[in-house]
């Protein structure tokens, strides 16, 4: 029962962060580009471009959302320590590292001064909650050889 409780924990958790990514990247993100748009005109074809970029970042969290949910509720279903788990934190690590390299490519196509700081720290955001998600994956992995030996020799 202390599962479920966990389970339905990190469910409301990841909601509420996922909520949280959609108002940043579907609503926030394009207010601000509009806003963007009309004090810089010069910038104003990079609009499209920008969100679109945004957007396929969005979707890469989302992927990574879905594997984290997958996760919980495997945990609420009492099977913590299987192979899915695994594979699903190794598939988060991807998800997360991509991201972590794409934020840092606006900087390249034109100069955006200070915010370059900002791309920079969203890339090390993204690259330590990847590496993570890897370090954990490779940590349940070897969890889960130790319970399938144990399981053995029961």
């Amino acid at each position: 029962m202390k599962q479920k409780k966990v389970s339905v924990f990190l469910v409301l958790a990841g909601a509420l962060a996922s909520l949280g990514l959609i108002f940043l990247f579907f609503v926030y993100a394009p207010l601000l580009a509009g806003e963007c748009r009309s004090m810089y005109p010069d910038l104003a074809h990079l609009y499209w471009p920008g969100l679109i970029f945004l957007w396929v970042i969005a979707l890469l969290y989302g992927a990574a959302m879905t594997e984290y949910f997958r996760i919980s509720i495997r945990i609420g279903q009492n099977r913590s320590f299987c192979r899915e788990n695994a594979k699903g934190l190794k598939r988060i690590a991807l998800f997360m590292a991509i991201p972590g390299v794409l934020w840092p490519l606006p900087s390249f196509v034109t100069d955006i001064g200070p915010s370059a700081l900002l791309l920079l720290l969203a890339a090390m955001a993204s690259l330590a909650l990847g590496m993570l998600a890897w370090a954990l994956s490779k940590l349940l992995g070897r969890a889960v050889d130790m319970k399938e030996e144990n399981d053995l020799t029961v």
